[in-house]
């Protein structure tokens, strides 16, 4: 890790270092609450850790089926599993011919730990710090109880914008939850639907804060772009799209006929790639990510951080909700812009061409104003709680 000069530290556990280092959402969340936090006085670092369940390497695979010959016999001969297999091995093959060099990313913008963390290893000699924080990103949807902090002292704990699939949490998860939470000096989460499940597991205190890339403005984003080149042809529409199938899902037909003769760039994570005309795909760095937003004219997103960049970076931009499995999603989009003034945002094919629901204006003065009182109760939530936490163990 860098130095730091003797100032409080601050571990934080957020996203599997996997999905870091393959998710621009997740990357840059963690950039920006690292960020702030070293403006406060604080040095930040992110506790790398595994992910539970992460893509095998060929010779994890053969370990694997070796000692569960089940679950060979499932792949082989069960179509679903097959297929889902079939598909990761593809969206992998994409990637290593696309490289989107986000370990450059986080070498030269993130604190982190040297060595990356399982369970037992994270229980047993856990990072020192001051304090340790939990968030943001979808962190408490699984059984994954270090991100409840468990291996940290009772009264070092907070969660920042703490977020998951709210309503997905299982029953050993509001066991776990009742017994680790009352360990916080402070909690709070980044949707309304989530201080609801905290309360259900018995905190009556829960803050509803932005998630961390809103605490910084569009200057301190695009100070990290350097290079002098143009990203996008001009009047460009930029998409970013994750967990899509098909091209149905993203209304494919009707940005096709609604924005003729502007450049179509879309950037593909998560499956996505496998399915966008290879004529439009862009594969950018995290800088040419944020370039990307800083140039394009509109901006269709089914990401939660592509509507968030869009709206950092003032750009007309429509969200189309995520469908399937992957829908329970949705409630972070309507959650943030209801807190903006921006519900009509979300694209509605019943209310008219994708067009004219672009071109709707947005009040730019009045979205800043309600996000300048949400980033001040937001920092003063989170520099609170550091304080507490820090004196009771000074």
């Amino acid at each position: 890790m860098k130095k730091h000069a003797n100032l409080p530290k601050a571990g934080i556990i957020t996203s599997h270092y996997y999905f870091i280092k393959t998710n621009y959402g997740s990357l840059l969340q963690n950039f920006a609450l690292q960020r702030y936090l070293e403006k406060t006085g604080t040095f930040p670092f992110l506790i790398k850790q595994e992910e539970i369940s992460r893509p095998l390497s060929c010779p994890e695979k053969i370990k694997f089926y070796l000692f569960h010959p089940l679950q060979l016999f499932r792949r082989i001969f069960q179509k679903p599993a097959r297929e889902a297999e079939e598909k990761e091995q593809r969206i992998v093959r994409f990637n290593q011919e696309h490289p989107r060099l986000f370990e450059s990313f986080i070498r030269n913008h993130l604190n982190a730990t040297p060595i990356t963390y399982d369970r037992d290893k994270l229980r047993e000699h856990p990072p020192e710090a001051d304090v340790y924080l939990a968030g943001s990103d979808q962190i408490w949807t699984l059984d994954d109880f270090d991100k409840l902090l468990n291996f940290a002292p009772p009264g070092k704990r907070i969660a920042y914008a703490a977020s998951a699939n709210w309503g997905k949490q299982s029953k050993r998860w509001f066991i776990e939850a009742r017994r680790e939470l009352p360990c916080f000096t402070g909690i709070s989460v980044r949707e309304t639907e989530g201080r609801e499940i905290c309360q259900k597991a018995g905190i009556e205190q829960v803050e509803v804060v932005l998630d961390p890339t809103l605490l910084l403005d569009s200057s301190e984003y695009t100070s990290l772009v350097t290079a002098q080149s143009i990203y996008l042809p001009p009047d460009s529409i930029l998409g970013y799209f994750l967990n899509t199938d098909t091209l149905t899902e993203i209304y494919w037909d009707q940005i096709l006929d609604s924005f003729k003769g502007n450049p179509l760039r879309i950037i593909p994570l998560q499956g996505t790639e496998l399915c966008i005309p290879e004529d439009n795909i862009i594969t950018p760095d995290p800088y040419e990510f944020i370039q990307a937003f800083k140039e394009a004219k509109n901006i269709i997103t089914n990401s939660f951080h592509g509507t968030v960049f869009s709206i950092i970076m003032r750009k007309p931009f429509l969200s189309i909700l995520q469908a399937g499995n992957t829908a329970i999603q949705n409630t972070r989009f309507f959650s943030l812009l209801k807190s903006l003034g921006l519900e009509d945002r979300i694209y509605a094919p019943e209310k008219g061409p994708m067009r004219e629901q672009m071109e709707q204006k947005i009040q730019w003065e009045a979205v800043e104003n309600r996000l300048e009182h949400l980033r001040a109760h937001s920092t003063e939530f989170l520099k609170k709680a550091i304080q507490q936490s820090i004196c009771r163990h000074g």
